[in-house]
């Protein structure tokens, strides 16, 4: 008998990595939005010189984990 490779082969480890780096990322860029959004409670609360650049380290943040979602999406 010929056996078929499918998506959904439980026997096969290489799903549940893909599996695990898709979930992981995902709850990763759910933090980074959560982290922006402490950033913008904390610079209404107490306003700094320095909250600008923490709300655009913030923003390049939420880019680097969204962009890194779609990249592992798109390879596996």
């Amino acid at each position: 008998m010929f056996f078929q490779e499918s998506l959904f082969d439980f026997t096969n480890w290489d799903f549940f990595i893909k599996i695990f780096f898709v979930l992981f990322l995902v709850f990763y860029s759910i933090f980074a939005l959560i982290l922006f959004r402490q950033i913008q409670l904390m610079a209404k609360a107490l306003p700094l010189q320095l909250s600008p650049l923490l709300k655009f380290i913030a923003i390049l943040h939420i880019g680097f984990a969204l962009a890194l979602l779609f990249i592992v999406a798109e390879i596996f």
